[in-house]
């Protein structure tokens, strides 16, 4: 069975509870950290999974010293990061496979998610199960990012907490982790230095008009145009075009953001709130997604790092806003609603991977964890998953015309 649909129905039931247990506060909290714990030992347990594999599994097995690496960058195979070479270097001289290396990045990535959600007073696992089922791919797949999300998530904690010189450090390394961390450090680090106080109720109200006008406006063309106007390596722009052919005019995620922006600008009236580093983030991230909502390649890309960030301060912000306010008009149907919609959308994401996983003929998402060792030698495990990488590449990935390279 699909790994990734064991672990998102698992997290979904989790989160179910939260509305079992509302008059128990200790109860929910206990439940939380089993479900936190759960979710990261399934993650943690996957072997030689999914079909990146094909390109991380050769990088860590020849991954150059520390001097080559820093020295010439750019001769680095799969032309992967000078930041994540480091990590799997220090690892491997530590003594640890491949697996043990996806099983550590795994760990880090949920004890960074677990220092911001414990920052919200109730519902901590339902917003653990949105978290999962909209950025599953970044810890099974996308290792790089995952760690460059890590630093990122760390640059904000650190910026929250005044610590300018950690804040610095976790920045660096997040732009040399991953392409993608720069697009993401740099917005927020200014957005942070010129905008401290802002009417987050005006903000919201723009940026709900926005993702409403781009429902109907393809950027596309324009981004074309924007692009090849910059000064980019040709690797990077062929990258972001290749991201960018591959969009959708409506998807139904829309709906789930629209709601949030709606409660963003519904609970504004009745809080007193101030632009603390995670909400400035947020509303980054929050931008990000109005933006590139149609384009779900690039967007899933970039809205991994502000997932997180943006559960925190909505699930805060409202609760804050229902603690100050007994009774605010409508609270509590559009909250109710949005969970409703929320639930749904997640119920729609998982059978929408198991419909994609019987349309392939390569079934790299199959369960296969570190119990497998059990029956069977390690080299033949490893043997039999980079095979069905390199087919599930060869044959169900590239039969998709907007694959092909031309």
């Amino acid at each position: 069975m699909n790994l990734i649909i064991i672990i998102q129905t698992i997290a979904i039931l989790f989160g179910l509870t939260d509305f079992l247990t509302e008059r128990y506060p200790r109860l929910q909290r206990d439940i939380y950290h089993i479900a936190l714990f759960v979710v990261t030992f399934l993650f943690a347990i996957k072997y030689y999974y999914g079909p990146d594999i094909m390109s991380y599994v050769p990088f860590y097995e020849t991954v150059p010293t520390l001097s080559s690496i820093w020295s010439n960058p750019d001769d680095l195979r799969f032309h992967f990061e000078p930041g994540f070479a480091t990590f799997c270097r220090i690892l491997k001289d530590c003594g640890l496979s491949f697996y043990w290396m996806t099983a550590v990045l795994t760990i880090l990535y949920f004890m960074t998610i677990h220092l911001f959600l414990r920052r919200i007073e109730s519902k901590r696992s339902f917003a653990l199960a949105i978290l999962v089922v909209l950025e599953y791919n970044v810890v099974c797949y996308e290792l790089r990012q995952c760690l460059a999300i890590v630093f990122f998530l760390l640059m904000v904690m650190s910026l929250d907490r005044k610590q300018y010189l950690w804040t610095f450090v976790c920045a660096l390394c997040a732009v040399v982790t991953h392409k993608s961390g720069i697009a993401v450090v740099v917005p927020t680090l200014l957005y942070f230095l010129i905008s401290q106080r802002n009417s987050l109720r005006t903000l919201s109200q723009l940026l709900l008009i926005a993702l409403v006008v781009m429902l109907l406006l393809p950027m596309t063309n324009l981004s074309f145009s924007f692009l090849s106007a910059l000064p980019l390596p040709s690797s990077i722009l062929y990258s972001i075009s290749h991201h960018l052919s591959l969009g959708r005019q409506i998807q139904v995620v829309f709906i789930v953001y629209i709601v949030a922006l709606m409660i963003l600008v519904h609970f504004s009236q009745y809080t007193r709130s101030r632009m603390e580093s995670i909400a400035l983030a947020a509303m980054i991230g929050l931008v990000f997604i109005v933006m590139l909502y149609q384009y779900y390649y690039l967007l899933n890309r970039i809205r991994s790092y502000f997932t997180p960030l943006i559960l925190v301060f909505i699930f805060r912000y409202v609760q804050q806003a229902e603690r100050e306010h007994k009774s605010i008009p409508y609270g509590q149907l559009l909250k109710q609603s949005a969970c409703f919609i929320m639930m749904l959308y997640m119920i729609h994401a998982t059978y929408a991977i198991h419909r994609g996983d019987r349309m392939v003929k390569h079934k790299v998402n199959e369960a296969c964890t570190v119990f497998e060792l059990i029956d069977h030698r390690a080299s033949d495990v490893q043997k039999s998953q980079m095979k069905k990488a390199e087919l599930w590449w060869a044959e169900d990935f590239m039969k998709d015309d907007t694959n092909k390279i031309k």
